[in-house]
């Protein structure tokens, strides 16, 4: 028995999250369209979404022959990072540099050009910025996604910070013992209150994500109870540990409870990295050393690579937890247990420890690994890919009875349920529907 192959088997929440209601349903008829989700964003807007969950990843550079590679696995969705100190690189706000600008500039018109769909995760704290003078952060930081939204409208998601629950940034608690992950969500919130309406103001039809984190109870609920709940479109999670699927599936369903708890289960929810190692199929389980000849550890990395993506894919697919899910990392190396592997991993010829990281390429930013050619050959974003548009009846909760503005289709009521007629849905973002009041009876 290979012991990689660990099967687990979750009894876990309803597939599809979003469509876990607790009003009653339409006789005979409920969930007219079970590919499509409800969102009562407030009283006055409801977000209609595909919830066929689309597969993208992650990437640190992304040159031409990158943006081919990527739409070669049939994927468009690529997170690419913006650092805010390397734009703004003086203690002055809004004096940014400009080859990096021109830099950025040039990106995006490469990714328009070839089919990319970028999602901008800005962090890095600017000079001048920093625990101590964090409300001044906050405001920098607000100017700053004022003006990118602005300099770049064909940006359409935009995720601020990443995993600054636990580190990468101090402006919000993190790496600060003292300070409780609840509280930390009550600052990150802060920050949104700000951010989000200066992202808006420049470009209203961009979305924001909340950033990656890592932590799935405590962070977020402080998020919520420091009033941000208003003030970012899609909720965001990040999965690592071993196994992999354990904590992409649970850690998740765990977020979707907090989010219930606070009346916000309808949002959609995103996963922006999880991803497996070598180094940590190391420090897991040990190094596999096939009994092979000649004796190699190469194969055994990439057979847990491999299993690791598609069983997370295969799973979303299935239970329909994420509605985007990019996984780390179209190019990167080995980060843990470096010293390990260089010294004990047995790889084949020409093969180092970086071969066996957490990318879909070999080292040399080329070489496609299994998990890639699975990708490829599998297709899981066929049913995006071939139908990205659809018209369809979508069927919604409206208690109060308000009624849809400016919609000239047609709809009706089986109250408190309304059956929204010939509504037209793209599958990368959601549609708005604005509400009115209640006709008069």
């Amino acid at each position: 028995m290979n012991f990689f192959r660990i099967q687990i088997l979750f009894i876990l929440l309803p597939l599809c999250p979003a469509m876990a209601q607790d009003p009653p349903a339409v006789p005979d008829e409920r969930l007219i369209n079970p590919d499509v989700a409800v969102y009562r964003r407030s009283a006055t807007e409801l977000w209609v979404y595909d919830v066929r969950p689309e597969a993208g990843v992650g990437a640190h550079n992304l040159d031409d022959n990158a943006i081919r590679i990527v739409r070669a696995a049939n994927m468009r969705l690529v997170r690419l990072t913006m650092y805010w100190n390397l734009i703004e690189t003086t203690a002055t706000p809004g004096k940014y540099d400009a080859r990096a600008l021109a830099q950025w500039d040039d990106l995006l018109k490469r990714c328009e050009k070839g089919g990319i769909v970028p999602v901008i995760l800005v962090h890095g704290n600017a000079p001048g910025v920093d625990f101590e003078h964090r409300q001044e952060g906050y405001r920098r930081f607000a100017r700053f996604m004022h003006d990118m939204a602005k300099r770049y409208p064909k940006v359409q998601f935009w995720e601020l910070w990443n995993e600054m629950d636990q580190g990468f940034t101090d402006l919000f608690g993190a790496q600060k013992p003292e300070i409780p992950l609840r509280a930390r969500g009550k600052m990150y919130a802060e920050m949104l209150k700000l951010a989000y309406p200066a992202i808006k103001q420049a470009n209203p039809k961009a979305w924001v994500l909340c950033g990656g984190m890592t932590n799935w109870d405590e962070f977020p609920r402080g998020i919520y109870e420091g009033g941000g709940r208003d003030y970012f479109d899609f909720m965001n999670i990040h999965t690592y540990g071993v196994p992999v699927l354990y904590g992409f599936v649970g850690r998740g369903l765990s977020l979707y409870s907090v989010m219930k708890e606070f009346h916000d289960e309808g949002r959609p929810i995103w996963n922006t990295e999880f991803g497996i190692d070598a180094g940590n199929v190391v420090n897991a389980w040990g190094f596999p050393h096939a009994r092979k000849e000649p004796l190699e550890d190469g194969p055994e990395f990439d057979a847990v690579h491999l299993t690791t993506w598609r069983e997370c894919f295969e799973d979303n697919a299935r239970r329909r937890l994420y509605v985007k899910a990019l996984g780390y990392q179209l190019m990167a190396g080995n980060e843990t247990a470096k010293d390990k592997m260089e010294g004990e991993a047995k790889l084949p010829p020409g093969r180092k420890a970086d071969d066996y990281g957490f990318g879909l390429l070999r080292a040399d930013g080329k070489t496609p690994r299994p998990a890639y050619n699975w990708l490829k050959d599998s297709n899981p974003n066929k049913d995006v890919i071939t139908t990205p548009q659809r018209t369809m009846d979508v069927e919604a909760y409206i208690p109060d009875g308000a009624l849809p503005v400016g919609y000239t289709i047609d709809y009706e009521w089986r109250r408190p349920w309304m059956i929204i007629k010939d509504v037209k849905i793209n599958a990368l973002e959601p549609t708005i529907i604005k509400l009115g009041p209640a006709a008069e009876k």
